[in-house]
């Protein structure tokens, strides 16, 4: 079996502010806004990234019989590499974000992190090499 990547999409509840977020807040290219049938797609340095409505998903694959919020820990998240964590997250605090974390040095690791929330509480990481 040959396997290729194609795009990540992520499933989410209030599609018009998760689109906003991702081309307003952090600037994301958009290369498909299709919000009236449920599917936007954008490009992030060679990724693509899609949005899609999670109930028109469950209905898809028959899994719209149990409920659709549970209360879990996340299941995903995204993770984009910056070049200077501080200067991302005072960029994108001035937009409004609000962050699960503040900035974070992890040497085991040798990274420097940080982490948020989109408009449908998908986590969002940033990560920086310490070098």
């Amino acid at each position: 079996m040959d396997i290729k990547t194609s795009y990540t999409r992520l499933l989410v509840n209030d599609l018009k502010a998760c689109f906003e977020f991702y081309r307003d807040v952090l600037e994301f290219t958009v290369v498909m806004e299709a919000l009236e049938d449920g599917y936007a797609e954008f490009s992030i340095s060679g990724m693509k990234l899609s949005l899609f409505r999670r109930q028109e998903m469950a209905e898809i694959i028959g899994s719209n019989r149990p409920p659709m919020t549970v209360e879990c820990q996340d299941k995903v998240a995204l993770v984009f590499t910056v070049n200077n964590v501080d200067e991302a997250y005072h960029q994108l605090k001035t937009k409004g974000v609000h962050f699960v974390t503040d900035p974070l040095n992890n040497p085991y690791y040798a990274l420097k992190t940080v982490y948020l929330r989109d408009p449908d509480d998908n986590l969002i990481g940033l990560f920086q090499p310490m070098v």
